[in-house]
């Protein structure tokens, strides 16, 4: 029946590694106030608050972050189906498993959909609109995926190719992991390809049969887990031992690649999973998305002769910049006495020269400079060159630098 309303599962659990350190292991990038007072977590909470589309969600988290679930939904005033706290990550598809095969005791014919918690949507209008259309016109024994029509060649993203149709819902053709560049722009010209936003609707009869189908053991490991739990227990803690005996697996490897029926609607809501820096210095460049990162609302930046650097983020142990290096222009030959950098390429080719060799860096590559090692990047292509750079060590000023060589006469100063 087109009236049945999903059940999220919000996932809670991921530790936002490509954010560093702004996103640390201790409080990971959905927990962070990114938006005001309000972290990514809670505006999940806040687009899933629609009765019309939307029971009380169940969520999934590490048993470490339930403090900052319990604050989230103190501020939402949202209620709670369920929350899970894993004593360990196991990837995706045991955080959809589980609260799927314990939901299945109550109604096996459940709808859900599966909602990372650290994803950015900021038109909520649109996603309903979506969501309403999946529920209209429901797959009982298919994967619905929620894709996005790619707005530039990103190798952040996995990939889907539909079968052309004119129908709301059309047939994956097939799946695309996170590609190289050139791929990325290849796939960019072709028609009916998506971003995977990682957004996809199900139900609970259907996955259990695919768990038991395609993964057998994994079903007999869940189904043990789940003996002690109680039909009206809201916080659920897997038992440790036996939790550290599933398979750490994603997801989309262990049923979705498999699956005969997949389909996807399009989701037109400026959906970004804000996974690097890249991504989430491109949304404050953005008034209008109220992204509070930074105390003064702005970058701090400074011109140099080769381009410029913004600093995006400074504690006592590191330093976050965006080099932005025009073409034909390089740094200085140079090294720090009191830090390491980590180079991400987030766009153009960047010619490194660290130490004796010498590298050449795509978008998505990266590099570790060692604290006192001989450093330089040039900018041979014909496009601007923005790098990531993070700064760990001891001390960060301006004047940690040895210069050995440089093209604009420079003696002192970065």
């Amino acid at each position: 029946m087109s009236s049945d309303k999903f059940r999220p599962i919000i996932l809670a659990g991921g530790l936002g590694k490509r954010l560093w350190p702004l996103s640390t292991k201790k409080r990971p990038k959905q927990f962070i106030s990114l938006f005001g007072d309000l972290s990514l977590f809670d505006l999940t909470l806040q687009r899933i608050n629609n009765r019309d589309l939307f029971k009380k969600p169940i969520i999934v988290t590490s048993e470490d972050y339930i403090s900052f679930v319990e604050e989230s939904l103190s501020k939402t005033g949202l209620e709670v189906e369920r929350v899970i706290l894993e004593p360990e990550s196991k990837n995706t598809f045991s955080a959809l498993a589980l609260p799927v095969l314990a939901s299945m005791k109550q109604n096996v014919e459940e709808r859900y959909m599966a909602l990372p918690s650290d994803h950015y949507i900021p038109f909520n209008k649109s996603f309903y609109k979506t969501c309403t259309n999946i529920k209209n016109l429901f797959k009982s024994e298919a994967l619905t995926l929620l894709g996005v029509l790619p707005e530039n060649p990103s190798t952040e993203y996995g990939y889907i190719t539909i079968k052309p149709s004119n129908d709301e819902l059309k047939r994956v053709k097939s799946f695309i992991e996170k590609p190289e560049l050139d791929k990325a722009k290849q796939l960019l010209k072709q028609p009916n390809t998506f971003w995977n936003s990682g957004i996809f609707c199900f139900e609970g009869k259907w996955l259990g049969e695919s768990i038991k189908t395609h993964r057998p053991e994994m079903y007999s490991l869940l189904s043990d887990l789940l003996l002690n739990l109680q039909d009206d227990q809201i916080y659920f803690y897997p038992e440790k031992e036996k939790f550290s005996k599933l398979t750490n697996i994603s997801f989309d490897k262990a049923i979705v690649e498999s699956n005969n029926y997949n389909y996807v609607a399009e989701l037109d809501a400026g959906w970004t999973d804000l996974g690097s820096w890249h991504s989430l210095s491109n949304l404050q460049k953005k008034p209008e998305h109220g992204l509070t990162l930074y105390a003064d609302g702005h970058y701090s930046k400074t011109e140099k002769p080769w381009g410029y650097f913004e600093v995006l983020l400074e504690t006592e142990f590191s330093k976050v910049k965006i080099l932005s290096i025009d073409p034909g222009q390089m740094l200085s030959m140079q090294m720090h006495e009191h830090r390491s950098e980590t180079w991400y390429v987030t766009q153009g080719i960047a010619t490194v020269i660290k130490g004796d060799r010498k590298l050449e860096l795509y978008p998505g590559e990266n590099v570790v400079i060692d604290q006192k090692e001989r450093h330089r990047i040039q900018n041979f292509d014909n496009e601007v060159l923005e790098i990531i750079e993070i700064q760990t060590g001891t001390y960060f000023g301006e004047d940690d630098i040895v210069r050995f060589e440089d093209m604009y006469g420079r003696k002192d100063f970065h």
